[in-house]
């Protein structure tokens, strides 16, 4: 998974940053996982499958409750690293996403 910005910006991400929460965005669902930088795991966590306002207070929630150093959001390419048709949709999220919640 490519790193598409994160939050604080990659330029203030330190050895201090040691939590993230990471975002698959999807029209349908957004896969969500923790992860920690000092056991070099990440975890899994219930998909969102709500659409509207209702994913965004659902990412909210889940901001919340984890506190992350920083957000990362899977950037989709093929394999052969050209962009793929949901690409597009995936920048507008990381966009959306660091629009509301910095």
């Amino acid at each position: 998974m490519a790193c598409l910005g994160s939050y604080p910006p990659q330029a203030a991400l330190t050895a201090q940053a040691q939590t993230f929460l990471g975002f698959d965005f999807g029209t349908q669902r957004v896969g969500v996982a923790s992860g920690n930088r000092i056991t070099q795991s990440a975890t899994p966590l219930p998909t969102v499958a709500a659409q509207g306002e209702a994913r965004w207070q659902a990412v909210q929630a889940l901001l919340r409750e984890w506190s992350p150093d920083a957000v990362v959001v899977g950037l989709p390419s093929h394999p052969d690293g050209t962009a793929h048709e949901m690409t597009a949709a995936a920048r507008k999220f990381a966009r959306q996403l660091h629009g509301r919640f910095g």
